[in-house]
């Protein structure tokens, strides 16, 4: 018999869901514990498990379905050689949003009130009927109340002040309505030639953030789940989130950890950020259009040099940063393993360049190293790595530096760095700010987090708990 699959109550009060995405596809064998789906709440995404062994039946609600009620028939898993049997259209509740009626439709048929004509004529503009609407009035006490109620993305907020876009006459596409960068930018388009009308004038204009050309939203993914402030963890170059998982392994974990590819790499290898200042952009749009508010950030290497100029952007609510052998503090870098990593694909020229990573090679397992080579086996991901070590790292040099937005960072900041770094000289570790907590381990290398990794999450323990 079909074990049926229910949209899940993911978390205390959930009574909907937004079906994010199908990790399995119909027909494809699952084993118990297999990830299904990515399911957004209204605190975070997260990851559906399967309880049972089989194959994935037809899919009832598809990628992308919002408003999904808690209950609602969503799939099942069938078992070797069962077919599913023919079921009602169960997905059309789906659509509904229990909390918005529908508009056209009044609860009552009342009629609305006579409108009583003034006995004497009322010299007014022949254009403008003494009816108005209230958006169409001029500025009033009620209208500012209600602008105050648009729910908004930092970076749409930010793009509406740039472009004078209204967001109150906006309706949004994010979770619960959300207003988020898309719909701005599609405002901006309809209308251009609103914008001059609503704009300050230019002295009152603070400097505009720099504009960045950026493709799309990065791959990220839930690597835990819990209740609070989520970590977001961004990974460093050559890497990919998955780079985490053995640093996560075994750790109590009890918040949400979400894990971001950056530009070039791992699901992000198409992605069309190619320098710094776009790496930048497309890691702050990926956290606003997954409609992130306060979060701790944990990055390795070029993840934390754009941990740090992000944060140090201001428009983001980051909490504190934790930086492992950070990027951007200084110009020199081991040139060598740069351009001989980006190039490796195989297993075998990739393990001596992975040695350069750590003071004992014994703590790379042969499983690591392989699993590290498959992930490169992709030519496009290889080509997108190259272009981007030509970019950032010329002539063996850091062409890009964090080093000044580090300054301007109000949260708690952790630095961690390893005395034998063969990528990045340990020496860098004295310029960072003095009020910047930094920790120096002799004899480890470019990766603390898999080296001495219990006594990192003792440090990282002890930093969130200091944390606002």
């Amino acid at each position: 018999m079909p074990k049926d699959i229910f949209m899940p109550a993911l978390s205390a009060g959930m009574e909907e869901g937004h079906l994010v995405r199908w990790l399995k596809k119909e027909g494809e064998a699952i084993k118990r514990g297999d990830l299904l789906a990515e399911i957004e709440t209204d605190k975070a995404v997260m990851e559906m498990e399967a309880d049972a062994d089989g194959r994935l039946g037809p899919i009832l609600v598809g990628d992308g379905s919002r408003a999904v009620a808690v209950g609602t028939l969503i799939a099942s898993i069938l078992a070797e050689g069962e077919t599913a049997p023919a079921r009602p259209a169960v997905a059309a509740p789906v659509a509904v949003v229990a909390a918005v009626p529908p508009a056209p439709v009044p609860l009552a048929p009342v009629p609305p009130a006579p409108v009583v004509p003034a006995p004497q004529p009322v010299p007014a503009a022949p254009t403008r009927p003494a009816s108005l609407p209230l958006a169409e009035r001029a500025p009033s006490l009620a209208a500012l109340v209600a602008a105050r109620k648009v729910v908004a993305s930092p970076l749409a907020r930010r793009l509406a002040d740039d472009y004078g876009v209204d967001l109150s006459g906006l309706t949004g596409s994010g979770p619960r309505g959300r207003i988020v960068r898309i719909d701005v930018e599609r405002a901006r388009q309809v209308a251009p030639q609103v914008a001059p009308q609503f704009a300050p004038q230019p002295a009152a204009v603070p400097a505009p953030r720099p504009a960045v050309a950026v493709t799309g939203v990065l791959n990220s993914a839930w690597l835990r789940k819990g209740e609070g402030r989520p970590l977001v963890l961004v990974h460093g170059f050559g890497s990919e989130l998955n780079g985490w998982r053995p640093f996560l392994a075994g750790a109590d974990v009890t918040r949400p950890v979400l894990g971001i590819d950056l530009p070039g790499h791992g699901g992000s290898a198409g992605h069309g950020a190619s320098t710094f200042a776009e790496m930048v952009a497309a890691v702050g749009e990926t956290l606003d259009a997954l409609g992130l508010s306060g979060f701790d950030l944990v990055a390795h290497s070029l993840g934390a040099a754009v941990s740090m100029a992000l944060a140090g952007e201001g428009w983001h609510d980051v909490r504190s940063l934790f930086l492992i052998a950070p990027a951007g503090l200084g110009p020199d870098i081991n040139g060598a393993f740069i351009e001989g990593f980006a190039r490796a694909r195989s297993a075998e020229s990739l393990a001596p360049w992975m040695a350069e990573l750590v003071a004992d090679a014994s703590v790379l397992s042969p499983a690591f190293v392989k699993a590290s080579a498959a992930a490169r086996a992709d030519g496009a991901l290889v080509a997108a790595q190259q272009r981007l070590a030509e970019r950032l790292f010329p002539d063996g040099t850091q062409a890009f530096s964090a080093r000044a937005a580090l300054e301007k960072i109000a949260a708690p900041v952790c630095v961690v760095f390893g005395g034998a770094d063969r990528i990045i000289p340990a020496a860098h570790l004295r310029r960072v700010p003095g009020a910047v907590a930094q920790h120096l381990f002799p004899g480890v290398g470019h990766m603390p987090q898999l080296e001495i990794r219990e006594a990192v999450w003792r440090l990282l323990e002890r930093h969130l708990r200091a944390a606002p």
